[in-house]
Order: C-alpha cells, then sequence, then structure tokens
C-alpha cells in the first residue's frame, strides 16, 4: 500500500506529457477530449476587455491588435519584425516546441480572419504546432459540456525565450506578387465584389480596382453564413470551383492590409494543404499607392 501511494505521488508532481499533433482547425470537441499538458497553449487573442470578462481557463491572453505594426514606410496592420515577435512570444511564456491553439471571440467571420492572420504570423516565424480554434469562445459556450471550461481567472506563463526559424516563403512583397502576376499564378481577392470591382475604395489617395486577372473570394464565404465557424474541407473545394479557383495552384492571396485574405489564405494553405499559398501582407494599401503597378477596374464612374 506504501508503495502504491508513493508511486501515486511521484506521477502526480510529474509534468503532464506533451499531446499528439495538432491539425490546423480544432472544434469544441476535440477542445474537451483533449488533455491538459505544458506544451498545449491556449493562446487567446481576444481585446484584453473581453478576456477579463470571459476566457478558456489556461489561456494567455494577447490582443489581435499586437500582432500587427505600422511600417518604416507608414503601412499600417504590418507583420512586425521577428526580433519584436520572439520577444512577445518569449514573454507570453511560449516555446517553439509548443502546440499553439489560437481562441478568438468567434463572433464572426472577422474574428476567424485574425485567427488565421495570427496563424500565419507563427508560421512565418517558423512554429511548427499551429492550430485555430473553430467557431473561437462562442462555439465553447454555446456547448452545455463547455461551459465549465470558461473562466474570468487570467494566467500567466513563466517567459522563455524564443527562437524563431523564419520561413518567409510564406510573404508575398509587391515585387513577388508582380512576378507571380506575370507568371500567370492565381491571385486571390478576398474583399467585398463593391471593392473588387471598384466601386468601393479601401481609403484617401488609393486607386479603386484590383489586380489583373484576380478572382474574388470574399473571406466571409469561407464560414457558415459570415459567422465564426469554418467551412469543412470538401465545401471549401466546392466553393473554389465555384469561383474558378484552382486549389493546388500556386496562389498569392490579398484583401487591404491582408487581414481578411489571411483567411483565404489559411483556407487553402491550412485546410486544403496547397503549400504554394502567399499572403501578400501590404496587400491593396501598398499596391493601389504605387502608380507603377497595374490596376483593373471593372466599373468606371
Amino acid at each position: 500500500m506504501r508503495i502504491l501511494l508513493l508511486l501515486t505521488l511521484v506521477v502526480m508532481t510529474l509534468p503532464a506529457r506533451a499531446g499528439a499533433p495538432l491539425p490546423p482547425l480544432v472544434d469544441v470537441s476535440w477542445l474537451l477530449a483533449e488533455p491538459a499538458a505544458d506544451d498545449l497553449v491556449w493562446l487567446d487573442v481576444q481585446p484584453s476587455v473581453y478576456y477579463q470578462q470571459v476566457h478558456l481557463a489556461g489561456s494567455v491572453n494577447a490582443p489581435f491588435d499586437g500582432w500587427r505594426t505600422t511600417s518604416v514606410g507608414g503601412l499600417r496592420g504590418m507583420l512586425p519584425a521577428v526580433d519584436k515577435l520572439e520577444a512577445k512570444l518569449g514573454g507570453l511564456g511560449i516555446a517553439p516546441s509548443d502546440r499553439v491553439v489560437i481562441v478568438t471571440t468567434g463572433l464572426g467571420a472577422g474574428d476567424m480572419a485574425a485567427a488565421a492572420r495570427v496563424f500565419w504570423t507563427l508560421k512565418v516565424l517558423g512554429h511548427v504546432q499551429v492550430a485555430v480554434l473553430n467557431g473561437g469562445l462562442q462555439s465553447v459556450a454555446d456547448d452545455p459540456r463547455g461551459l465549465a471550461r470558461l473562466t474570468r481567472e487570467p494566467t500567466r506563463r513563466a517567459a522563455t525565450t524564443y527562437q524563431a526559424s523564419p520561413d518567409m516563403s510564406l510573404l508575398a512583397d509587391a515585387k513577388a506578387t508582380s512576378a507571380a502576376l506575370q507568371r500567370g499564378d492565381v491571385l486571390v481577392d478576398a474583399r467585398s465584389a463593391a471593392e473588387y470591382l471598384g466601386v468601393h475604395v479601401g481609403g484617401e489617395g488609393e486607386r479603386p480596382g484590383r489586380l489583373p486577372g484576380a478572382r474574388n473570394l470574399p473571406f466571409d464565404w469561407l464560414t457558415e453564413n459570415g459567422s465564426g465557424t469554418i467551412l469543412p474541407r470538401e465545401r471549401m473545394r466546392d466553393l473554389l470551383k465555384a469561383v474558378d479557383i484552382d486549389p493546388k495552384a500556386a496562389q498569392v492571396h490579398y484583401c487591404h492590409t491582408g487581414n481578411r485574405a489571411a483567411l483565404t489564405w489559411f483556407a487553402a494553405w491550412a485546410v486544403l494543404g496547397n503549400k504554394q499559398a502567399r499572403l501578400y501582407d501590404a496587400s491593396m494599401l501598398e499596391w493601389s499607392m504605387r502608380p507603377d503597378l497595374p490596376i483593373k477596374r471593372q466599373v468606371q464612374f
């Protein structure tokens, strides 16, 4: 009996073991079935005021706005420098070997685009195990089994040193996008139809229209009725076929500042497995302001 008790106490003091590899998209059933482990990090990207109201027990908060910055050239919403992101992740207590599940509020397609953007950022850093919680916190709250996993108690992990292994092949700039256009790669415009046609424009001084030859795939079409639930794989394939996008072709995804397009990129790269898909970070904010870069406007006023 004493030996059994001693063994039990030893097991209880051991750290939780690392779990199974992450799929890129997990749901509430996966969340409830996955055992706690030291290497599993719930990364909450809600605004801090929302996090204070409710979040997953054990999750660390890093609001989405902090994952983007203004470039030296004045372009807003861009990818921060690698060293800045390394410091951010280290401060959150995240190590390169950790499994990270990104959690947002899940109230609409915009929330899932934000989660996809953080996913892309971590992949650019070379982080291997990353996932997005489909439906976000809303899906947890909607499941009676999930209510017990919600709390207001904040969590902090011990700070660590994060060393990235950057993979810049996932990032497209104006030069790479122009080259893709010349090659005839698929250009995916994740904006609204009005922006795509040139009816609406992103901001003052920007030229209306789209990249020549681009296909329009509004980002919210990749969710259930614009909600925070991302479509299943087969429905994604049907949707891409309907808008004449080859799911296996080399692709550059863009929108206005690379946020909405993060969701179309995520669908292509993470869910459908197209490793030739890239995200144009500066997107139309940069492209439309440069008179040397071509734009097609379908609707003229």
